[in-house]
């Protein structure tokens, strides 16, 4: 009888203390202001979803609620970090598709492509070259570090095959474009540090040699090799696949730009929508930020407009992802102008760019991840 006591005593002290937690919460929740970033996950947090009878029907309403609830949620950062430390304790090596590699090396999956996006996409770009006959056209896939430098990848860990993913991009292609190999140039120094290790950005240096692997076939001639100079802006990098899984938020490294040594390299940057002009391709702002990776052309952008010194005719368009980013200075001496259009941002189409801007040379630019799942492309040069 004493021990059923006991046990009813036990029972209701912990449905008591059940209940009173759930009340803090959900007061803590009430009372707390909601916030419109978390600068830990480098991301927008959801807002609270305005009732409507359209969204109540449809469901629409409970799911941004429930967005709303994950994102607000108080202690939020806290109960992120128990989540991931108990699972490292746990033995876990991925978070939120991020695998912890050796050495805390952060990879980011690969991603499978979409059959449909993946054949839209090179239907629509074999389509832009047969209209435009005369213009170079080249492409360069960027592989993902979990392609390059898989050794890095946690054991038994699996992904898909992007070297699959890349050459069946090149053969569905084949004579339309000029095939950049940027598998081959960054496998051969995938012993030095071309990926970020936190961020799934290549490395200024990884550009450098994707650089001089593409010069020839951009019609440049000069040895590039050692035509720059490094140096670093910052040393206290830390990317957003450390945001994304919430490990190594501590590491700190180094982002470099790469200067031409020896020829004039004023430029004049033209961000066309936001009506903004600047004299130079690096946003030093940015370094005060957490995104410190969008120094190089201030990040994402619809249309970037070049103005540069180069003392011949020669316009190129990159048709492009954020990977360009750190890649068109690289190529300023050599052209022109250099225009930069990202599908994913731009409304209109790539023929207003073409006639607009007298473009000469067309380059694709993308990483691997971004170009298999991005259906923005084929919407962008269709001239319809």
């Amino acid at each position: 009888m004493r021990n059923r006591r006991k046990k009813i005593r036990t029972d209701s002290f912990v449905g008591k203390a059940f209940i009173i937690c759930l009340l803090v919460l959900i007061l803590g929740n009430f009372l707390v202001p909601n916030k419109k970033e978390s600068e830990e996950e480098n991301k927008m947090l959801a807002g609270r979803p305005r009732i409507t009878l359209s969204g109540i029907i449809s469901g629409s309403y409970a799911q941004q609620f429930e967005k709303y609830q994950s994102d607000q949620f108080m202690g939020r950062n806290a109960w992120r970090k128990l989540k991931v430390t108990l699972n490292r304790l746990g033995g876990s090596r991925e978070e939120n598709g991020i695998f912890i590699g050796k050495k805390g090396q952060l990879l980011e999956d690969i991603t499978v492509p979409d059959n449909e996006t993946l054949e839209s996409s090179v239907t629509a770009i074999k389509e832009f070259t047969e209209e435009y006959p005369d213009i170079l056209m080249s492409f360069l896939l960027v592989p993902d570090a979990a392609n390059v430098i898989s050794s890095s990848l946690p054991p038994l860990a699996e992904t898909a095959d992007q070297n699959a993913g890349i050459s069946l991009v090149k053969k569905k292609l084949g004579n339309s474009v000029q095939w950049i190999d940027g598998v081959k140039a960054l496998k051969e120094h995938k012993d030095e540090k071309i990926y970020y290790k936190t961020d799934p950005h290549w490395t200024t240096l990884g550009a450098f040699y994707a650089f001089e692997e593409a010069a020839p076939v951009l019609g440049i001639t000069a040895d590039v090799s050692s035509s720059y100079a490094s140096y670093p802006v910052t040393a206290d990098f830390n990317g957003s696949l450390a945001s994304r899984s919430g490990r190594e938020l501590d590491a700190e490294e180094e982002i470099s730009i790469y200067v031409p040594k020896d020829i004039d390299n004023d430029v004049i940057v033209n961000y066309v929508d936001e009506q903004k002009k600047t004299t130079s391709l690096y946003s030093r702002e940015m370094l005060k930020t957490r995104e410190k990776y969008n120094v190089f052309l201030g990040g994402n952008t619809s249309v970037a407009d070049i103005k540069t010194m180069a003392d011949n005719q020669k316009k190129l368009l990159i048709i492009r992802d954020s990977q360009a980013n750190c890649f068109a200075p690289f190529l300023t001496p050599y052209f022109q102008e250099i225009v930069m259009v990202d599908p994913r941002y731009y409304s209109g189409t790539i023929d207003d760019i073409m006639k607009t801007y007298q473009i000469t040379d067309v380059l694709f630019l993308y990483g691997g991840n971004t170009f298999f799942e991005d259906n923005n492309i084929s919407g962008v040069l269709n001239s319809e």
